[in-house]
């Protein structure tokens, strides 16, 4: 296990590290400390661990992801995914929040926890794993959210090609916390096997998913997803003629799911790499790049467009705070949040 830390030349002037880790098998992650923002992810081929494909997309020019509103690998919140009407009731106190999609919020507002500059706390490192700790202070009322909220975000890599990625938070108010990473995918990688993410199979262990409107908002019911196209409890294989359909933006329910078992696994069937996820959150949004813009500028000169990566966000339910019979999202004055996901790569399936 080996790491290197290094700071980002830049034109804003901006403080920004760079830390890499390989381990012992040539799995490699590299992140910065601009919004957690993981640049890439590689995975050796099974028959020689010398060759690696970079599995993540991500920007070619470091402008694109302080402009960017997309939210290409990075830390997302104080409250991933969507809040109603921008707004929510806490205490008895309503709180107006910024409608970056009008009229909903969406991934923390604004500016949110993907624009922020976290600080490295401390890196841990034995013979089997390296973990990194970053810190970030949300400021009482930023983006209008209440309470001082002290956050860490954990990244390990081991030798057991887990990536895991953990969140820890505490508020001095009440307040609401869901915190997410927000990976695009594309395990077929960036060399002569590069396409969109067709010829991928995936799997999530799910009955249901959070039912929603033609604005992604949760009515508040949970839809059964047997004989509907939201069924992945079987392996499926994304093809075009299901991504012209409009692929699958929503939040499926884990509430029965023990955080050690395996709640979804997914698979380039070309390249055999894949990752499996486990986690102690309550859903996963599944999103296959619908809303993704006709052409990006990506790494290694790729184009990416529609449809060219993936997202497995393990959070808790989309506007929680709006729904009672959901998992709650409330972070109580002096309580601890954690959100724990584990994410197996693989290049042997």
């Amino acid at each position: 296990m080996i790491y290197k830390i290094s700071k980002l030349q830049n034109n804003y002037n901006l403080d920004i590290d760079i830390i890499e880790i390989t381990n012992s098998n040539n799995y490699k992650v590299k992140f910065y400390t601009l919004g957690g923002y993981i640049h890439e992810v590689h995975i050796p081929y099974l028959h020689d661990n010398s060759l690696t494909e970079d599995v993540l997309l991500g920007y070619n020019n470091f402008d694109d992801l302080i402009i960017s509103a997309d939210y290409f690998n990075t830390i997302i919140g104080r409250v991933c995914n969507r809040i109603s009407n921008s707004h929510f009731i806490l205490n008895d106190n309503e709180y107006k929040l910024f409608p970056n999609t009008p009229p909903h919020h969406l991934h923390g507002g604004k500016d949110g926890f993907n624009k922020k500059i976290w600080k490295i706390d401390k890196i841990d490192k034995n013979k089997n794993a390296i973990r990194v700790t970053l810190n970030y202070l949300s400021i009482d009322l930023e983006e209008n959210y209440p309470g001082n909220l002290s956050c860490k975000a954990i990244y390990e890599l081991n030798n057991d090609n887990e990536f895991i990625i953990n969140f820890e938070a505490y508020s001095d108010k009440d307040t609401i916390v869901n915190l997410t990473n927000h990976n695009y995918w594309n395990f077929h990688g960036h060399h002569k096997n590069y396409q969109n993410i067709t010829n991928h199979k995936i799997k999530i262990l799910s009955s249901s998913i959070c039912e929603t409107d033609s604005e992604s908002i949760p009515t508040g019911d949970l839809q059964n997803v047997k004989e509907t196209k939201f069924d992945l409890n079987n392996y499926f294989e994304i093809n075009e003629e299901f991504l012209n359909h409009g692929g699958i933006d929503n939040n499926y329910s884990l509430l029965n799911h023990d955080q050690n078992n395996l709640c979804a696994s997914v698979f380039s069937l070309i390249t055999k790499m894949g990752a499996e996820y486990y986690t102690n959150q309550p859903g996963i949004q599944f999103y296959t790049g619908n809303m993704m813009q006709e052409k990006y500028d990506g790494k290694y000169g790729k184009e990416y467009g529609v449809h060219y990566g993936m997202c497995l966000e393990t959070q808790n339910f989309p506007d929680a705070i709006n729904h009672t019979n959901f998992p709650s999202i409330i972070l109580k004055k002096n309580e601890a949040y954690n959100s724990s996901t584990k994410i197996k790569l693989r290049n042997d399936f």
